[in-house]
């Protein structure tokens, strides 16, 4: 090799390494620039959400037939579930530990919507006998929650393998609970998968067993069925597109500008979110190009539209959720010269508005008639 391209090759790493740490050194002055925005304090437009609701359980006798009329003017998926929350004048204390309760996911658990086998123990026992469960616990297409009897406060609490008391030791537990969901968003487990659970809890050694209650798979599936079909009713997400007017594209700075005039922040999915304070999604913002927003690309590229969604299943109070997402979607329109139009880029009037709200009005009553409150934690739990 001669000195020239010896000279040519140097040249030409150095370009590189200097093109990489430009970019790296531009990627990181923008997230810098983006994370110290959206950590700033910002008033909650859709408002705070209300503390987590007690526990709600469906009511077999109580699912309405399908609503008729429901074809929504935007975007809609099928899938979920929602219903009214009922409230009690309690101490915040009580708040917190009403909240935590139903985070853990034992007073979710319900025949209506898990198939539960429970083993009640003749001697108090730590998680060690359930190890072979462990594993396997993500191959019947559902999720699987285990809870435990707490042998020393006689209750009910969420367990997994490595489930210990600090400097004590290993917990010991009266009895367990072994539940695999019947219902995602993705469908009804099936038959086969609930008897394929039956099975591997039933192999189970054991030996300090004093009773193990095993309900009927067939039972259990058709209770799947029916629940998956109430949640296909009820499952909507509705959008709102934001056209631009006079231009081809939006860039994506002035879009990260206005949502963090307006609370949302840019999250790992590549949309914007606003959020309430446990962190749940009120309504979200992505690109109508299917286009993932990043940090260090918001400047280098636009997109050809937005769209705010919500989803009704997941959000609480969706009709008054709705309400400000339209106002929203008003003030973010005339902030970007852009319409709101539907699906098929035609402007949404008064009128589909109207409609739509109606269509959410209907699917928040239904949801009502099945005890599953909108945004609740069981209905995060059946629409995951």
């Amino acid at each position: 090799m001669s000195e020239l391209q010896i000279s040519l090759l140097g040249i030409g790493i150095i370009v590189v390494l200097l093109i990489y740490i430009y970019g790296w050194w531009q990627q990181r002055g923008y997230q810098q620039k983006y994370q110290e925005t959206f950590r700033q304090e910002h008033a909650d437009i859709l408002s705070a959400a209300p503390e987590e609701d007690a526990r709600y359980s469906f009511n077999q006798d109580m699912y309405p037939e399908s609503v008729q009329g429901m074809q929504p003017t935007v975007t809609q998926f099928q899938a979920a579930t929602s219903a009214a929350s009922s409230t009690s004048t309690v101490s915040n204390e009580q708040k917190s530990a009403n909240t935590a309760l139903m985070e853990s996911g034992c007073a979710l658990l319900g025949d209506t919507t898990d198939y539960i086998i429970e083993i009640k123990l003749g001697k108090p026992a730590g998680v060690e006998m359930l190890a072979s469960l462990w594993p396997r616990r993500f191959d019947f297409g559902c999720d699987i929650t285990i809870c435990g009897l707490n042998a020393e406060s006689d209750t009910w609490e969420k367990v997994m393998a490595e489930s210990t008391v600090p400097h004590k030791g290993t917990m010991h537990y009266a009895a367990f609970k072994l539940a695999l969901q019947l219902v995602k968003r993705s469908g009804a487990v099936s038959e086969p998968k609930l008897a394929r659970f039956r099975d591997v809890v039933s192999s189970l050694s054991i030996q300090a067993a004093d009773q193990i209650i095993v309900p009927e798979v067939s039972i259990a599936a058709a209770r799947a069925l029916k629940l998956d079909e109430f949640c296909i009713t009820v499952d909507r997400i509705i959008g709102l597109n934001l056209l631009p007017d006079n231009r081809q594209q939006i860039f994506g700075t002035e879009i990260a500008e206005v949502c963090e005039q307006h609370g949302f922040a840019l999250q790992a999915d590549g949309a914007f979110h606003l959020l309430d304070k446990r962190g749940h999604t009120l309504c979200s913002l992505s690109s109508m190009d299917s286009i993932s927003f990043q940090y260090h690309t918001l400047e280098q590229h636009g997109v050809s539209g937005v769209t705010l969604l919500l989803d009704v299943p997941l959000t609480e109070q969706p009709v008054q959720r709705f309400d400000q997402m339209v106002e929203v979607a008003r003030k973010m329109a005339k902030q970007l010269k852009a319409s709101i139009v539907d699906d098929h880029r035609k402007t949404l009037g008064e009128d589909s508005l109207v409609l739509i709200r109606e269509q959410i009005t209907a699917i928040e009553t239904q949801m009502t008639h099945g005890n599953i409150v909108p945004g609740s934690a069981q209905a995060r739990r059946l629409f995951s």
